[in-house]
């Protein structure tokens, strides 16, 4: 790796531990280290983790030939030290991740989202009333309140099943969740917790059983749940012909040949990525709106003018928010909810004219192309004009890769942007949103971008001078 790569800049390895100490172990170490490098060396860079070869890229036409690939798949190692978890979909390749690709995105068709609009509209409602009691204080952490909303959405929605996790119940799931993902970043990016033996030793491993105890005990209660009102379920017969009912993932996997052990894998990937990703955008995308009260003023001005004072939030109220999916999208950009994608490369390849060996680990480091000044200038800057078609449709197909791209990209992704629309749509009709003066979100990177000192806004209500 060392000779076939030498034409890749990077800091100097250490014997043994490579460049652990230059990129970090924990998430806001591994964020700014990760920024840092990408500055010192440019949009492609390499690490070694002990004797991995990591090479980081943050440049659209090599992600270009990587996402829009057929061949180059593949996860990387990392993603192993999540199979403790059992994740299906996001993990798995070859035959068997086309086969469940293949059962999963039809239960993501926008017919079948239409439906879905009254379960984001009853929980985004009593969020609204949660926030309610937190009007008038100096600051508000708003991420553990978006968080169960969006876990009680997932739920109802895509397991067909209702926990009320806003209400009390199934909370300690977010944030086992929240925890086991910080160690396994950890060991991805540790010289010896990546090995399982080495890592049983550690003080971490006894935080992971436990929270990896709550997470199996959550899913397998919600198929069992599941399992038995589909037994109890009384089909309702409407006036007309047909059968009235959501269409529910973990309903099509149920009617599946698969295993009890195949589901659960996917019942993981989903409750994951369906309420954390959009836990991130929606409070990240509200920050950006605290920021700039300009451009918060302009999305409410086009929420009054689309949606006004109505209380259902509809699909074409949704298609016609057109400024604020440039905003999403700018949040999504400067905020960029998975900062980095690995794939494993099975066999030798030449990409962008570098000669890439077998087994090296390309990170596609989507926040680093998402800040390169090559595709947006003043990449600090909160611009949601960046997305004005004409100005998409001179950039780079891949320069904007929010729900990565190709063959894996997020099958999820309509049913993100929705949700983020409605829940911030709702929340603009009765507050407003305020800085919280001195403070400044602690970014880290996990499986997901989070703030670790919280996400601090304050809130007022629209209908007072304050």
């Amino acid at each position: 790796c060392r000779h076939s790569l030498s034409v890749i800049p990077g800091p100097r390895p250490l014997p043994l531990i490579g460049n652990a100490f230059d990129v970090g172990n924990t998430p806001t170490a591994l964020f700014n280290n990760c920024v840092n490098l990408l500055s010192q060396y440019g949009d492609i860079f390499k690490v070694f983790i002990g004797n991995e070869c990591k090479v980081f890229v943050a440049n659209a036409d090599f992600l270009e030939e990587i996402m829009s690939s057929n061949v180059h798949i593949t996860k990387s190692n990392a993603y192993k030290l999540i199979k403790p978890l059992k994740f299906g979909l996001a993990t798995s390749t070859g035959s068997k991740w086309r086969q469940r690709r293949k059962l999963i995105a039809p239960t993501f068709h926008f017919k079948i989202l239409d439906q879905f609009l009254e379960v984001f509209n009853a929980s985004t409602d009593i969020l609204v009333t949660k926030l309610s009691s937190e009007v008038g204080k100096d600051w508000t952490d708003i991420y553990p309140y978006i968080n169960l909303l969006s876990l009680d959405v997932i739920c109802e929605t895509a397991m067909g099943v209702k926990i009320s996790s806003q209400e009390g119940k199934n909370s300690e799931y977010a944030q086992a969740l929240f925890r086991y993902l910080d160690i396994v970043i950890a060991r991805a990016f540790s010289a010896w917790k990546r090995f399982d033996f080495l890592f049983q030793f550690s003080s971490e491993y006894p935080l992971q059983e436990k929270y990896l105890e709550t997470l199996q005990k959550f899913s397998t209660n919600i198929i069992e749940k599941r399992r038995l009102e589909k037994s109890q379920q009384v089909v309702e017969k409407t006036p007309d012909f047909g059968i009235k009912r959501r269409v529910a993932l973990l309903d099509v996997l149920l009617e599946s040949d698969l295993t009890n052990e195949d589901i659960e894998e996917e019942i993981n990937t989903f409750m994951f990525g369906g309420h954390d990703s959009t836990s991130s955008l929606v409070t990240f995308a509200l920050l950006a709106l605290a920021d700039n009260p300009t451009i918060q003023q302009n999305v409410y001005e086009e929420v009054l003018g689309v949606v006004g004072e109505a209380k259902y939030v509809s699909m074409q109220h949704l298609q016609d928010t057109k400024y604020l999916e440039m905003v999403i999208k700018e949040a999504q950009r400067k905020y960029t909810s998975v900062p980095f994608v690995e794939r494993h490369l099975e066999e030798d390849a030449t990409i962008c004219g570098i000669d890439f060996p077998r087994g090296t680990t390309l990170s596609l480091y989507l926040y680093g192309v998402h800040h390169n000044e090559k595709y947006f200038p003043e990449p600090e800057k909160f611009d949601p004009e960046r997305f004005l078609p004409d100005r998409q449709s001179e950039g780079h197909n891949y320069a904007f890769v929010p729900f990565s791209a190709g063959p894996r990209n997020c099958v999820g992704q309509k049913f993100a942007m929705l949700d983020v629309k409605l829940i911030i749509v709702k929340i603009l009709q009765k507050f407003k949103i305020l800085q919280v003066p001195g403070y400044k979100p602690e970014l880290g990177m996990a499986a997901q971008l989070k703030s670790y000192n919280g996400m601090r806004l304050r809130l007022r209500r629209r209908d007072t001078k304050n």
